[in-house]
């Protein structure tokens, strides 16, 4: 079972390590350093913030195997309008660190319980991702859950000008039952 719960100052020697490895430094930390990023996670999780980022593990039977975040795109005005984002969408980032859980199906339930769990916040929202157009495997289980391909391009408030792809997951409606399709 995946389970999703807040980021604590304990998980951030994981993440680091995980920063660190070329299946996710590649994705993660090309512009950057995984200091970095655990810098601006640590000021994310502090008890003082209230960010507008919303960090998190990733367990698959009591074993932390990842990490994930999820925004409202409201927050961070200059991004939404570099993203196109639409008004009530959510933004998600994601990463599977456990090399041992790559290929076995970890990154499509994790999409898959992230959507439900910002939708218990904030029912029906729409979710806007944007990956790395080279990233296959993040782009897989985009489309595994049922999100749709909007774009390819370079993102003004991205470092650099990979191209990046622009995944929708639309608003549901009232009434609209689940939360998206069957992850497998």
């Amino acid at each position: 079972m995946l389970v999703l719960r807040p980021m604590s100052e304990e998980d951030l020697p994981a993440v680091e390590a995980w920063l660190r490895l070329p299946h996710v430094a590649r994705w993660w930390t090309p512009d950057t350093t995984a200091e970095e990023e655990i810098a601006r996670y640590r000021t994310r999780i502090s008890r003082e913030a209230r960010p507008a980022t919303v960090m998190l593990m990733v367990s698959h039977d009591g074993d932390p195997i990842g990490w994930c975040q999820w925004y409202r795109w409201a927050d961070y005005p200059a991004d939404a309008a570099a993203m196109d984002a639409r008004a009530g969408e959510a933004g998600i980032d994601y990463a599977i660190g456990n090399p041992a859980q790559i290929g076995r199906g970890a990154g499509t339930r994790l999409i898959a319980t992230l959507v439900a769990e910002i939708r218990l916040q904030y029912p029906g929202a729409g979710i806007l991702a944007d990956p790395d157009a080279s990233n296959t495997a993040s782009r897989r289980v985009l489309e595994k859950n049922g999100f749709d391909l909007v774009a390819v391009r370079p993102v003004a408030t991205e470092p650099g000008d990979t191209p990046r792809a622009i995944y929708r997951l639309p608003a549901q409606r009232a009434g609209a039952a689940g939360a998206g399709p069957v992850t497998g």
